[in-house]
């Protein structure tokens, strides 16, 4: 299995947590297969990984497509949907199953700690077998 880190805004996080939220969006195509780990990194000011979900489908089409099949999963009014994807050609719609929120989450603090020199990624980052991030993680699954 494939792992990944994506960095997500706390309120989508929240979402995802509860379950109202089953479909991620992204401006930029993921180039990562079906099934694949995604460990969710919430961006500041919580800066800690604190779930993970498998990828259940990836479906790259315009706008108005994406927003069509998937708008009252992405938790988000349509008006920002419109100004996120303003420009945008086509847009990356991430279906999220078999959502697992951690006991406790790992600090971004902690992360550095262990791993060393870390920084979040911006889009997102396959996670190499036996890399000091993947062996940290691990230890959650």
């Amino acid at each position: 299995m494939i792992d990944a880190l994506l960095s997500i805004k706390p309120q989508h996080v929240k979402n995802i947590k509860s379950g109202a939220k089953t479909v991620e969006l992204r401006v930029k195509p993921l180039n990562l297969p079906v099934d694949s780990r995604l460990w969710i990194y919430t961006t500041l000011p919580v800066g800690e990984i604190g779930l993970h979900a498998q990828i259940d489908f990836i479906d790259s089409s315009t706008p108005e497509k994406i927003w069509s099949m998937h708008g009252k999963n992405i938790c988000i009014s349509r008006e920002d949907f419109d100004r996120y994807t303003d420009g945008r050609e086509r847009v990356t719609a991430i279906g999220l199953k078999n959502v697992n929120v951690l006991e406790r989450g790992v600090s971004l603090d902690s992360i550095r700690q262990q791993v060393g020199r870390f920084n979040p990624p911006q889009f997102f980052l396959k996670i190499a077998p036996g890399s000091a991030l993947r062996k940290v993680l691990s230890s959650f699954i």
